[in-house]
């Protein structure tokens, strides 16, 4: 059996069954054009015979392309830490284009020694001030500014000092009067370790050890969260080395 078929007003074939499955297939015919059937009078659309419109499917569309996954980014640097948050030291040594990106401080654990200190001298320096009271020499509790001066000074030590990681290097500054300063080029540093006892470990303390490529190390004591200052120079060292 032959079909006649009227697309876009212009009559095409006569097709056999399988040349009209074919051109289907194709897309050079749609199941919406008329199609006259051999022996027929009407026109009637393609779809609305069986034949066709039960056994023609669509060819399937071609699965999505997917993009392959992205690589991991690697890990971005922390963005700069505000001027304002900085000390002196810090701000003074900065280069025009460094960048701060880790701050720490010494731990409070640091203060013990001293309030033990102050705490001894107390208990020798109170009993003498009653005793020289009730021979009416007060002046003798003006030995209390040891104590005092012992804790401030520990106080003061801890609250000035500095360390700081930046896109370029490592700066600490421990002390007011007396200070003990320390700057290594990130590029320049070989390894970082931390030593932390069972208390530091509990109270998030520890000893932070910097060794340079040339054999040197300087060590710092009582450091505030010592894990993530060293996280954060090994990340500053592996972005300066994909740069």
């Amino acid at each position: 059996m032959e079909f006649l078929i009227r697309r876009e007003g212009r009559e095409l074939g006569p097709y056999s069954e399988p040349e009209v499955r074919s051109r289907l297939i194709a897309g050079t015919i749609a199941l919406s054009d008329l199609v006259l059937r051999e022996g027929a009078i009407e026109w009637v659309a393609l779809a609305s015979l069986k034949e066709f419109a039960s056994s023609y499917r669509e060819l399937p569309l071609p699965p999505p392309v997917v993009a392959p996954p992205k690589k991991a980014d690697p890990p971005a640097v922390r963005p700069p830490l505000a001027p304002r948050n900085l000390g002196s030291y810090t701000t003074a040594t900065l280069q025009p284009d460094e960048r701060p990106l880790h701050q720490t401080t010494i731990h409070w654990m640091a203060l013990s020694g001293s309030v033990l200190g102050a705490a001894l001298s107390l208990i020798v320096i109170v009993p003498i001030a009653m005793f020289a009271s009730w021979r009416d020499i007060y002046s003798v509790w003006l030995l209390l500014l040891i104590p005092a001066g012992i804790l401030l000074s520990a106080a003061v030590t801890v609250k000035t000092s500095e360390l700081v990681i930046t896109d370029r290097r490592v700066l600490i500054k421990v002390g007011f009067i007396q200070r003990r300063t320390f700057e290594m080029f990130i590029s320049k540093i070989e390894s970082v370790a931390v030593f932390q006892s069972m208390m530091g470990r509990l109270f998030n303390y520890g000893t932070v050890e910097i060794r340079g490529t040339g054999g040197s190390s300087e060590s710092f004591s009582t450091i505030a969260a010592p894990l993530p200052f060293r996280d954060a120079i090994q990340l500053v060292q592996s972005m300066s080395e994909k740069r």
